[in-house]
This record gives structure tokens, C-alpha cells and sequence, in this order.
């Protein structure tokens, strides 16, 4: 398993250049991932399911949406981004009292990014 952890941490390595990825193996084989910008400052952290390591569907959709999270906490939306917001992804959803996964579903941007998108 670990080599798929590897893989993917390479994976994101590779894709999130532009910042200083960090990446923390824990215990129950999830991975911590903090984005820092050039000045040290922790732009946003994700933890990396054991799916997401295994799967390249999970770990795209993933990707996408820590691109959407960034554009967000970076200001305002610049007209080449606002595809990003229309896009439909896979969310994780829990069952609030069950820690185990139920199917994932998939949710579109919220009304308030796409008022931001002029769409």
C-alpha cells in the first residue's frame, strides 16, 4: 500500500509546484497534505484517503478540488477560472454517526461561487 501513498504524493508533488507541498503519513495509512505559499504561510491542508491513494478518478477529483479551493481563497475569480466552478465532482460524504463511507454522490458548486462565476 505504501507504494500507492508514494505514487500519489508524487503525483501531487508534481501537480501543486507553484507551492511548497508538505506531506505527513499518519498512522491509520491517510495522508496529510499542507500547501504553503513562498512565504511559509499554510495556504490550505487536506487529508488523503486510502481511496484517494489507490484510485486516480478519487485522486483527480481530489486535485480539483483543492484548484477550486485555492482560486477561491486567492481573490477574485479571473474569467479562464470559472469553468472550475461549474464543473460537477465527487464529494466525500459521511454518515454522521457511523465513521464508515456511504456512496459518494456528486454535489455542484454552491449558489454563492456560482453568483461569484457571473454564471
Amino acid at each position: 500500500m505504501s507504494s500507492y501513498r508514494d505514487t500519489a504524493i508524487e503525483h501531487l508533488s508534481h501537480l501543486f509546484t507553484d507551492y511548497r507541498p508538505q506531506f505527513f503519513n499518519r498512522p491509520d495509512g491517510t495522508v496529510l497534505m499542507n500547501l504553503r505559499n513562498a512565504k511559509g504561510k499554510r495556504l490550505i491542508s487536506r487529508v488523503i484517503q486510502q481511496e484517494d491513494q489507490t484510485s486516480a478518478i478519487l485522486l483527480n477529483n481530489l486535485v480539483e478540488r483543492i484548484r477550486r479551493d485555492l482560486m477561491t481563497i486567492e481573490g477574485p475569480l479571473e474569467e479562464d477560472n470559472v469553468d472550475w466552478f461549474l464543473k460537477r465532482i465527487e464529494l466525500q460524504t459521511f454518515v454522521p454517526v457511523n465513521p464508515t463511507h456511504r456512496p459518494r454522490k456528486v454535489v455542484v458548486a454552491g449558489a454563492r461561487l456560482r453568483a461569484i462565476s457571473g454564471k
